[in-house]
């Protein structure tokens, strides 16, 4: 076997064992691993976190190689797993689940009839709907929206975050247009493209849509869309925050139910009996009554939470009435309530400095091992100290508050966790806020309360970011962001302009972790405005940490990323090799999300272009079908872009058709048939691992469901290599075709340099069943 052959097997091999790890063994795409193995980029959770000298540091971050675009998403999500208590759907389609779609796990979605410039991200799924219809508390002003929108079928609803705007929205279209389809627009498509999205009898919306000074939304642009709904029974809603501009049309601003009545909304839902699937049999009416009487309930009512807020607690709730958690985590439990312990802390004397230098490291390292976060919490605390007392010798204590008594100050609880890691999973003992709202609330608290703090923490936070071990680097560059969520401002001035700008790729790499956590803690809307202007104004530096930043922010913002990403790509006055990475790196994190179908459409288009779009769009796709989907339990992973064609026509054509060029391309052919051959591979391991474990084919594909991920036929055949085996007869348009591809089966030979199991009855497939000539072709290097 030849040594490229020989190193293409360890590939297949190594990802199917590394992509178990669910988005935790996040050392990033086979390139960089062999590339830099003795990197801390190629850590785990715990780089740097065992028995490293903690006061080591790299000399400069300039030294530091930045991950792929893939890796980075990884990473932010596998090191700061805490970030995902607070989001909505970081790659998902429209946020409407409260989902992770980020790191290895994904979400699938279907297309829409037709062609569009910009695709929406919908349709929502009917679970999620019938979800709200079940939990939705109505008010008297949302009884006259109803009225209003089957009036007037467009309608702008304004209101601020977490008021249960977007759950409103989703109601009224399904209470006033029965039975049809709710289709999200992304936020990025401009006002006036919201036509060209428009199908009739359908409802639509989309949220907090960009909009500026010399951009508004136009009366123009909701007349054009009501023309599109024509007679049918469409419906356009357009959810907007109070910073969106409008020329013309009516708002009309959103009042929030009373919390009470959210949780009681919840509670019916939640607790009702097993056998009523449907909301007309609630659990016990007088056990609802005594679950609200209750003086948590009374206590955390009366701070008048949001009803985002107010949903979760009817959660906990639930929980508390069948017996799974405390009276202690239901006073615990909100927003609101963690602002109000954090005043407490912070507020005055009756927590020494050191401890509340704790509370913030703790903050920015919330579920990483005590040692860890009291040594980082000690430098802070030399800063604090030299701010307040800059005549008094620096040092302190060896021997401070116990570890209990800081745990039991902070809340916090400590438990067992695991890591994987290049020396093997590791078990470890961790430290988490009980309160998973109190590590965002301790940083703005301080960030934003106590203006002196600043520069002792802007101080520690250089000193972070300038760590070798990627754990530390990375929550430094995520507490940065969550600064800038609260003052985005001086943060953009005194860090994120200066690392954006940077000629180092890692600085770079922490602009783009801090921007899209800022996006996540209130800042989208000025994120994504600032990085459509970098894309079209900015330095080759900031223009690298814009499509870096889209690869973390995903799905969402899809549409606006193709956009931007085509501008930088067309618009280099000198070309970028570091630019040109990133920008196929994008391309290939954006494949692995739930917007894949998106992505892939505006590759083919790209791909009937000539210049820098076509080879974009080549190279985008070509490292996109190198990565693979892990499922639990599945014996091996999937080519993810097969996958997703197996179960998507949509996006099944656009794979097709994308194969297709590259094969009839004579200046990538050979790149295309290597990448394809990597396909073949996988599905001859999937079907020789399950033949090997005699697994027995459960015989149910449902139709629409997509592929059974492990599942193996009568003969051991798994369902990677059945759909490979659908997928070839496709891309075959010649008898030329048929031929070039038998060749290409029958020369990915074995370890016996015979063609394996698969690959024979590929050749079946790719024949329709008839008969197949001619011997084996000599073992080559492929």
């Amino acid at each position: 076997m030849s040594d490229e052959r020989q190193r293409d097997r360890d590939k297949d091999n190594h990802d199917d064992e590394a992509r178990h790890g669910e988005g935790r063994n996040w050392g990033g795409g086979d390139r960089e691993r062999d590339k830099d193995k003795d990197s801390d980029e190629g850590g785990g959770k715990d780089a740097g976190r065992g028995g490293d000298d903690p006061k080591q540091v790299a000399p400069s971050p300039q030294d530091e190689p930045a991950p792929e675009a893939w890796e980075a998403v990884e990473q932010l999500f596998a090191l700061a797993p805490h970030l995902r208590a607070g989001r909505a759907n970081v790659m998902g389609d429209t946020r409407v689940s409260g989902d992770v779609v980020a790191g290895d796990k994904h979400m699938h979605l279907h297309g829409v009839d037709g062609p569009a410039r910009l695709r929406p991200v919908g349709p929502v799924p009917a679970v999620d709907l019938e979800r709200v219809a079940l939990t939705f508390a109505p008010t008297r002003r949302y009884d006259e929206l109803c009225a209003d929108l089957t009036d007037q079928r467009v309608l702008v609803l304004r209101g601020r975050r977490g008021t249960g705007r977007r759950t409103a929205a989703l109601r009224m279209m399904t209470q006033v247009a029965k039975d049809a389809d709710v289709i999200a627009l992304d936020p990025g498509t401009e006002p006036a493209e919201f036509a060209d999205h428009v199908r009739p009898g359908r409802a639509h919306f989309v949220m907090d849509p960009l909009t500026s000074e010399d951009g508004p939304l136009r009366d123009v642009h909701l007349h054009a869309v009501r023309r599109r709904l024509g007679d049918s029974n469409g419906l356009f809603v357009v959810v907007a925050s109070p910073g969106t501009v409008l020329d013309g049309p009516v708002a009309y601003d959103w009042e929030p139910p009373r919390p009470a009545d959210v949780v009681h909304a919840h509670l019916a839902h939640l607790l009702r009996p097993a056998d009523s699937p449907d909301s007309s049999g609630p659990a016990d009416p007088a056990g609802i009554r005594r679950l609200l009487e209750l003086d948590e309930t009374v206590r955390y009512l009366s701070a008048s939470p949001m009803p985002q807020e107010a949903a979760g607690f009817a959660r906990l709730l639930a929980a508390y009435a069948e017996g799974r958690c405390g009276t202690e985590e239901l006073s615990g439990y909100g927003r609101t309530s963690a602002e109000a312990v954090v005043d407490a802390w912070f507020g005055g004397g009756a927590v020494e400095l050191r401890d509340k230098a704790f509370l913030v490291s703790l903050a920015a390292f919330d579920g990483s091992p005590y040692p860890l976060v009291a040594d980082l919490g000690d430098r802070l605390y030399g800063h604090l100290r030299a701010a307040e007392q800059p005549d008094r010798p620096a040092g302190y204590s060896a021997f401070g508050a116990s570890r209990s008594d800081r745990l039991a100050l902070a809340r916090a609880r400590e438990y067992e966790d695991e890591t994987v890691t290049p020396w093997g999973v590791v078990a470890e003992r961790v430290v988490a806020f009980e309160n998973s709202h109190i590590w965002s609330a301790v940083l703005r608290h301080v960030w934003t309360s106590h203006p002196a703090a600043r520069t002792p923490v802007l101080e520690w936070l250089d000193a972070l970011v300038a760590d070798r071990r990627a754990l530390v680097r990375l929550r430094g560059a995520v507490t940065a962001g969550v600064l800038a969520g609260s003052d985005f401002g001086y943060a953009f001035d005194r860090f994120l302009n200066r690392w954006a700008s940077s000629p180092a790729l890692m600085e770079r790499q922490l602009a783009a972790w801090a921007l899209y956590t800022a996006a996540e803690h209130g800042m989208d809307t000025v994120v994504r405005r600032l990085l459509s202007n970098w894309s079209g104004h900015g330095d080759q530096g900031r223009r690298w940490t814009v499509a870096r930043t889209y690869a973390l922010l995903g799905g969402p913002t899809a549409a606006t990323a193709l956009r931007d990403i085509g501008r930088m790509a067309t618009s280099a006055t000198v070309p970028d090799a570091a630019l040109g990475a990133a920008l196929e790196q994008t391309l290939e994190a954006l494949l692995q999300g739930p917007a894949a179908t998106t992505v892939l459409e505006r590759l083919g288009q790209w791909q009937d272009c000539r210049g820098p779009l076509r080879d974009l769009a080549v190279k985008g796709f070509l490292r996109g079908t190198g990565r693979r989907r892990a499922e639990p339990g599945a014996g091996t992973a999937w080519p993810r872009l097969l996958w997703l064609a197996d179960g998507d026509p949509l996006a099944r054509r656009y794979v097709v058709g994308l194969w297709r060029e590259l094969f009839g391309d004579r200046t990538v052919r050979d790149e295309a048939r290597l990448a394809f051959a990597r396909w073949v591979r996988a599905a001859e391991t999937a079907s020789s691992r399950a033949a090997a474990q005699g697994a027995v084919f459960p015989g149910a594909r449902a139709a629409g469901h997509g592929p059974v991920s492990g599942a193996v036929g009568p003969e051991g055949v798994s369902d990677v290599e059945e759909a490979l085996s659908r997928l070839l007869p496709e891309l075959i348009v010649t008898a030329n075709d048929r031929d070039r591809m038998d060749y290409l089966l029958r020369r990915l030979c074995d370890d016996g340099g015979q063609p394996g199991p698969a690959v024979g009855r590929l050749r079946d497939a790719l024949h329709g069943g008839a008969p197949r000539s001619g011997p084996p072709s000599p073992r080559t290097a492929f």
